[in-house]
């Protein structure tokens, strides 16, 4: 809706011949309006309206304060200045409906309020401005959404323009690293919103700087930027369009876990986000997962290749068969199981020797009988010919229920085959990197693009594990088995988290 779009919406509003209907009218073009400005909020219609201290509209976010919206008509300086004076300790938003003009708070150049309150004086054209913005500067959408849950101040045309501007340069200058540009952003936040959205604001472009390669020391701000990007900053900077830098994904999330990612809330599989989980495999940890295979939908298109989602709250690995879901713990894989009877004894050799994965132990199971098959030292148990022999003596019912595979040397993944279940065994953690495909390849059956693919999806993890930083490298039992040496470039290299 364009600012003609929305006068001519409101005029039609106020013809309206019941007044009960025009204020519902009313209420519902400066709702859409809103709405628009920030589409993550939710805009609630009270049965007041133009009301000396009752809301008009209320906004309200997830895990964020409510802010209280008031409309009114009358935009002359005297009458504005008297409305403020009895909402303003609500830290209000005032949406005039007619366009503000000149200085009717008495606000300094920069849009400041002499007071300490955090009040908006908002008018239609400032929010269009916004609104427009965001479609030509994705960057701007977490202006947009700042200034209705936090913005204080004017914002008329004039000064919509001018944040619109500053904060889209300021992204760009911060990538560029161009303090100018970027400290012009800096005062330019400074000025308009609370303490709150500030700091988020700012600690944004101070991960976008450091995330390019300048020193966190040398932004130019003199807010603190020690302090990790939050989940709405983290979200916007998912759905921007695609920058394709390494090492920008990789430290800008050097402090993210699996559990802050699968926080976020995003539509759709964005390209940042395979960049970000791509190029931090090594430091998001997982202790379960659960794969559920699937069958193409309707109008889907085909695709051989493995993406990282967010589904049920949870980061997942969808592929063109399965889709792979990863939790911190077992009870927060928020997905029932497929249940199965379990794999052949060879299906499992096959799965284990194609990746070279190390089985200490196992569990074969019939109708009727049930026999664990481990060493006393652990080792690689695949290849046992005495496992061959007992296998024989099972009929053709006997499948394997479990098998434990050996991880960086010694921690042991237990793989439940019936569910489709892989989980740490007591504290064990895995990073994703390696986690996904050996999961992956032990519980469900690859062809040979898929496994194509999986390599892919997690290249840049297998990339630093052939080439390990310095003091990264612990030393190597000189007792290990030969298939934990096979195994153990990852091993060197895995840190505790």
């Amino acid at each position: 809706m364009t600012v003609t779009d929305f006068s001519s919406a409101l005029h039609a509003a106020f013809e309206a011949p019941d007044p009960r209907e025009a204020v519902n009218r009313i209420k519902n073009v400066v709702a859409h309006e809103l709405a628009q400005t920030d589409t993550r909020a939710t805009v609630k219609k009270t049965d007041f309206f133009n009301h000396s201290f009752a809301p008009d509209l209320v906004l309200s976010w997830p895990n964020e304060r409510e802010r209280f919206v008031f409309l009114k008509s009358d935009t002359r300086p005297a009458v504005l200045r008297d409305d403020v004076e009895t909402i303003r300790k609500h830290d209000p938003i005032v949406f005039a409906l007619d366009p503000v003009n000149d200085n009717p708070l008495g606000m300094d150049e920069r849009g400041d309020s002499s007071r300490d309150d955090d009040t908006l004086l908002a008018d239609s054209r400032g929010m269009e401005v916004l609104i427009q913005s965001r479609y030509n500067e994705p960057v701007v959408g977490l202006a947009s959404s700042a200034v209705l849950q936090g913005g204080r101040g004017l914002l008329t045309e004039r000064e919509a323009e001018a944040m619109a501007s500053s904060v889209a340069a300021g992204f760009n200058g911060a990538q560029r690293l161009d303090s100018g540009a970027t400290a012009a952003a800096v005062a330019q936040i400074s000025g308009h919103f609370d303490r709150r959205r500030t700091s988020r604001l700012l600690r944004f472009l101070g991960a976008v700087w450091v995330g390019s390669g300048g020193m966190a020391s040398n932004f130019p701000g003199e807010q603190d930027m020690a302090g990790d990007l939050d989940g709405t900053a983290l979200e916007f900077l998912m759905e921007l369009p695609p920058i394709d830098d390494f090492e920008f994904w990789r430290r800008i999330g050097r402090p993210l876990t699996l559990e802050s990612i699968s926080r976020l809330h995003l539509e759709d599989d964005s390209e940042n986000l395979q960049f970000l989980v791509g190029s931090n495999l090594d430091v998001l940890h997982a202790r379960a997962c659960r794969i559920i295979e699937h069958q193409q939908e309707l109008g889907e298109e085909e695709n051989t290749d493995f993406r990282w989602k967010l589904e049920r709250e949870m980061l997942c690995l969808r592929g063109p068969r399965s889709t792979t879901y990863f939790a911190g713990k077992v009870d927060e894989l928020r997905v029932a199981a497929q249940e199965g009877d379990g794999i052949s004894l060879q299906e499992l050799l096959r799965r284990s020797e194609a990746r070279r994965i190390p089985i200490s132990e196992l569990e074969l199971a019939t109708p009727t009988r049930t026999v664990s098959y481990a060493t006393v030292n652990r080792d690689d148990v695949s290849h046992d010919e005495e496992l061959l022999k007992l296998s024989k003596t099972f009929s053709s019912t006997a499948y394997v229920q479990t098998a434990v595979a050996s991880l960086f040397g010694s921690r042991p993944l237990v793989c439940d085959f019936p569910s489709r279940t892989g989980k740490g065994r007591t504290a064990a953690k895995f990073p994703l990197g390696t986690f996904a495909p050996v999961a992956l390849s032990l519980l469900t059956s690859l062809t040979s693009e898929e496994r194509s693919s999986l390599d892919h999806v997690t290249r840049h993890y297998s990339e630093e594990q052939r080439q390990p930083a310095l003091f990264e490298v612990n030393e190597i039992n000189v007792a290990q088995s030969a298939s934990e040496i096979a195994y153990g470039v990852a091993a060197r290299n895995e840190i505790e988290p």
